[in-house]
């Protein structure tokens, strides 16, 4: 976090479209969760709805390769990422990994130089701590049976926390999104609530080591 805030603010990048969706009840409830203590901020980025463009393209590339100036959404990208001292990406399982949105978010905004290889930071990396909360339509049975969260574990706080040089970092996964029981559906959202007063703290140490 480079920001002087006077308060922790955690950042929730959502990937959805539909803002009636279970995803989006979700996000509200881990919004809720976050606001619960009265003193930690969060920011609701929705991806969707800011038009954010996630093909990584020959700019992106020319970043990469250390031969390019970084373009000007991703630069606005980055300044918002610098206010947090919590990153969460919040998105629904798409064929058991992130939705294009979300992995173009990652592919373009955690350039070179910047989310690593970073010389102006001690870690390397401009990202304090990055935690990922997946909406998983089917239950949890099945994700254990086939494997399916450790290999998303490895891909996302192994294979992009960890190459960032991010210290802290987690995944979540939300089972059963898709019932139509309402009572299931109060439960995610319990569920969803205390997973953001966790953030909230998780934000308040951060802010209180920077």
């Amino acid at each position: 976090m480079t920001n002087e805030q006077h308060r922790p603010n955690v950042l929730l990048v959502v990937a959805h479209p539909d803002h009636d969706s279970a995803s989006w009840a979700l996000t509200r409830a881990v919004e809720e969760g976050i606001r619960s203590d009265g003193s930690t901020a969060v920011t609701v980025h929705d991806l969707t709805a800011t038009g954010f463009d996630p093909v990584f393209t020959a700019a992106d590339l020319a970043v990469h390769r250390l031969r390019g100036e970084v373009p000007a959404d991703v630069a606005r990208e980055h300044r918002l990422v610098e206010s947090a001292d919590v990153v969460v990406v919040l998105f629904p399982v798409y064929w058991w990994s992130l939705p294009a949105l979300a992995k173009g978010w990652i592919d373009r905004v955690f350039s070179r130089g910047w989310a690593y290889e970073n010389s102006a930071t001690e870690t390397g990396s401009a990202i304090d701590e990055l935690h990922f909360v997946g909406l998983a339509g089917v239950q949890e049975r099945t994700y254990d049976r086939r494997g399916y969260k450790e290999s998303m574990t490895t891909q996302l706080r192994h294979g992009i926390a960890g190459y960032s040089a991010v210290a802290n970092s987690s995944l979540t996964l939300l089972y059963g999104t898709e019932t139509t029981d309402a009572a299931a559906h109060q439960d995610l959202a319990a569920q969803a609530f205390k997973l953001g007063a966790d953030l909230a703290q998780r934000a308040q140490a951060a802010f209180d080591r920077s």
